[in-house]
């Protein structure tokens, strides 16, 4: 009984977790176009999109090298191993969404 309450609080927090940082990630919208006519920053253009950081013990989303989070999951950093807490402490970069939401998922597991 015991490891089946477990299982199923366990599944459903990893779901929480996905489902929150899915939309953590779908609120940000979409990233600037250039407009035709318009130069594009090639420096910009070579930094990363997004940045995971620890932001007062959760993982929180900040975009283009911002000092205030664009998004704070509810992923605590407290659960999460020495290595990935560190990580998080100097900043794990996502170039894309898609890099974003793999990461999120990940830490959340």
């Amino acid at each position: 009984m015991k490891n089946t309450f477990k299982k199923l609080l366990l599944c459903f927090l990893a779901a929480a977790a996905v489902i929150t940082g899915s939309a953590a990630v779908k609120g940000m919208g979409d990233a600037e176009k250039v407009e035709p006519g318009k130069s594009l920053n090639i420096a910009a253009a070579s930094k990363p999109g997004y940045c995971l950081r620890d932001w007062q013990g959760y993982i929180a989303v900040f975009e283009d090298d911002c000092r205030t989070p664009k998004t704070v999951t509810d992923i605590p950093t407290e659960t999460l191993n020495n290595v990935d807490r560190e990580k998080l402490r100097t900043g794990i970069e996502a170039g894309t969404r898609e890099e974003l939401l793999s990461l999120l998922e990940d830490l959340s597991s």
